[in-house]
């Protein structure tokens, strides 16, 4: 009889991290399965420590291919033509599976006659450690799903590790993953939940994805690179074939589409900001070939639309600022009013279909406080000198809200909040908007470090404008730094808790803000954060659950 689950386990060159790997999936409490390993023509001791595993356990067979791929998609298809089990579960080399992680998805895929069964999964960050979960919304409860379009949201969820694959149901369909592309998940998932006749879904952790984002060598997938982003739109437009053929393809295209604007969209928005100034140009290129004349989500965030309608036509300068809105929530660009409408720019409202994309009016732009008007802080350069660390940078203004009395000072935060530093900044206006000047006493600030603060701390700048009365308009912004000319070394910072949390900071824009690295926080202190984080998540969970 042929084993009820196969989990293939794919590595190269992950001598390190293969073994824990291969425990979780032999210490499974689900016995019937087999293990199938395939190495990608590793270099180092791969090979041996899976072939002393498979010494040791007759469950574990072993191959490995003659050379290496580039990728995961013909490890794993290799992985899929020796397995012989009912269901296919996928596991990587530098992952784990929980001790459950089996029985859970096979219990649950042979009650539903499931095709598909989706398990919760959390990436465990390393350097620091932080317990994320993925997607959690879509796992608060047990359900079966009847075709994907009963919960398009679950489009989400591509990877396709910690999902259990019916074997007769990949055959059928001919699933298989593409070789020669990276992000083959994102078409194999896609494709295999627009074929499924049933998705059982599993509330319980399935699935831990390590996250080593400070290894010597990022993954092929998080290398800044424009072969990544060719890929991904690559998979896309197999993806939409894909789609077209299936029986209400027009409605899976749809929700496919809202998918692609609200989640991969943001992340190359992201990328195009943080890619290197002179080839971003390339990068904008990829991305125009794939949204042109595509009619997207009226209903999605009117920032993204406009991103959208922006780099079809290759207009790099507007599509960054649009960038810029999406990922820090500043605008710094030129707004049309006409009347009681705005739209994102001046440029392109002449060409047909622009004023529905770069329409956003619904943001309530028009109807904002001075508290909460986007402004756009950018610090241009940091300089560092003789301990003290001046800050300059421009505040945009484009609704003309700011007036001649503004006063401005900028706080340092930690990353679980608290407040580090006050610094008073010096403002001159400037065309739409003003220029800043901030010195920081890097003294002070060490003085005001603790180990409440993380791994990180935040820079946020707080206008105060006089308004009517004797009251004061406040207005709290985080400060971005994109294209900003930033110190090479670490900040000496020496402070009473170096043994927690280290002596040296870095300048870094992550996320859209600048932030000030504490890299060298103590193996304890980060544990115990990482605790307080996961007990948050949990009970976060617990209160969605009651809702």
């Amino acid at each position: 009889m042929p084993p009820r689950v196969s989990i293939v386990v794919i590595g190269y060159n992950d001598a390190e991290h293969l073994p824990a790997a291969l425990r979780s999936a032999q210490t499974q409490t689900l016995r019937d399965i087999e293990i199938v390993v395939v190495d990608d023509a590793s270099r180092d001791a791969s090979m041996d420590i899976a072939r002393g595993f498979a010494l040791r356990d007759p469950r574990i067979h072993v191959h490995q291919l003659a050379a290496n791929s580039g990728g995961c998609s013909r490890p794993r298809n290799t992985g899929l033509e020796h397995a012989t089990g009912k269901f296919v579960l996928f596991l990587d080399s530098d992952d784990v599976l929980p001790r459950r992680a089996a029985e859970r998805l096979y219990a649950a895929a042979t009650r539903a006659d499931a095709d598909v069964t989706c398990g919760r999964m959390v990436r465990r960050h390393h350097q620091p450690r932080r317990h994320l979960p993925s997607n959690d919304d879509l796992y608060r409860r047990a359900a079966v799903l009847y075709g994907v379009l009963a919960r398009p949201a679950q489009l989400r969820d591509t990877p396709a590790c910690g999902k259990l694959f019916r074997r007769e149901f990949l055959d059928a369909n001919d699933l298989r993953f593409p070789e020669g592309l990276l992000f083959e998940d994102l078409l194999f998932t896609t494709s295999a939940y627009a074929a499924a006749d049933r998705i059982a879904i599993v509330p319980s952790l399935c699935y831990v994805w390590n996250v080593r984002s400070q290894q010597a060598a990022p993954s092929i997938t998080n290398r800044r690179e424009l072969r990544n982003w060719h890929d991904r739109f690559e998979i896309h437009r197999r993806i939409d074939v894909v789609l077209s053929r299936r029986p209400q393809g027009n409605r899976l295209q749809a929700a496919k589409d809202h998918k692609f604007l609200t989640v991969d969209w943001p992340i190359y928005l992201r990328d195009l900001r943080a890619f290197p100034a002179d080839r971003r140009g390339d990068l904008l290129s990829l991305a125009s070939a794939y949204v042109a004349g595509r009619d997207f989500d009226a209903q999605a965030r009117p920032g993204l639309r406009a991103a959208c309608f922006l780099a079809a036509r290759g207009d790099l300068e507007t599509t960054l600022s649009a960038a810029d809105y999406v990922t820090t929530g500043g605008i710094g660009t030129d707004l049309a009013v006409e009347g009681d409408r705005v739209y994102w720019t001046h440029r392109h409202l002449d060409e047909p279909g622009a004023k529905d994309a770069l329409d956003i009016t619904s943001t309530g732009l028009l109807r904002a406080t001075f508290a909460t008007t986007p402004f756009l802080a950018v610090v241009q350069e940091a300089r560092a000198d003789a301990g003290t660390v001046t800050l300059s940078g421009r505040i945009w203004d484009v609704l003309d809200r700011l007036g001649d009395d503004v006063t401005a000072r900028l706080q340092l935060v930690g990353r679980f909040g608290g407040r580090v530093l006050e610094c008073p900044a010096a403002v001159e206006p400037a065309p739409h908007g003003a220029m800043f000047t901030v010195p920081m006493d890097l003294r002070r600030l060490a003085r005001g470090l603790h180990p409440g603060v993380a791994h990180e701390l935040r820079f946020e700048l707080v206008l105060d404008r006089p308004d009517a009365g004797q009251s004061v308009a406040r207005c709290r912004i985080p400060i971005t730094a994109r294209d900003a000319r930033l110190p090479d070394e670490p900040l000496s910072l020496p402070n009473p808790w170096a043994a927690l949390i280290g002596a040296t900071g870095s300048l870094r824009e992550r996320n859209g803000r600048l932030v000030l690295d504490l890299a060298g926080l103590h193996p304890v202190l980060d544990s115990a954060l990482d605790v307080a984080t996961r007990g948050r998540n949990l009970a976060g969970r617990r209160l969605s659950r009651r809702g």
